[in-house]
């Protein structure tokens, strides 16, 4: 085997593995670059000797990690980075938020009752409206009188306010 041939599939195992970066391919084409450099590396011990194989080895054990880093930092700018990668952030104080932080804080101190036995999660039914609720622990039965003790963001912690039937 001439020289060529572990360069070339060295030279082609860091550009499959540059690609891999930028094309989606579930890894195929990485995998395939790095079975090329270890090809490539093996040829080189073989049909080149020990110095050029070693020389091989430190360039496989020095450039991938080297390409990977180059990769991860254009892939940002690259065509499918820029589509990937949200540009803008979303931040609470500019009033974007997963959920509607006040829209329960209204129902804190009103009372209701269990619609569904409370286990220690289930529905009330509040001025007329149902909620998912959740309770300090106990369990409430269906129809028993509760009050909002406490909301929490989406979260709305009820008490048990009667007794419970016997």
């Amino acid at each position: 085997m001439t020289f060529w041939v572990p360069v070339l599939l060295f030279v082609l195992g860091f550009v499959a593995l540059f690609l891999e970066l930028f094309v989606p391919a579930a890894g195929v084409i990485g995998a395939s670059g790095i079975i090329c450099m270890i090809v490539a590396t093996v040829f080189a011990y073989n049909t080149l000797g020990k110095l050029v194989g070693t020389l091989f080895l430190v360039g496989v054990l020095v450039g991938t990690p080297a390409m990977i880093m180059l990769g991860l930092k254009a892939f940002p700018k690259s065509f499918v980075g820029k589509r990937l990668i949200l540009a803008k952030s979303f931040e609470q104080k500019e009033g974007y938020t997963s959920a509607d932080q006040d829209k329960f804080d209204v129902l804190l101190g009103k009372e209701g009752h269990a619609y569904t036995t409370l286990r220690p999660s289930g529905m009330v039914v509040i001025d007329g409206k149902k909620y998912s609720v959740v309770t300090s622990g106990e369990m409430i039965h269906k129809e028993e009188k509760v009050r909002v003790i406490r909301v929490e963001g989406n979260r709305i912690v009820v008490r048990r306010l009667s007794n419970p039937k016997g």
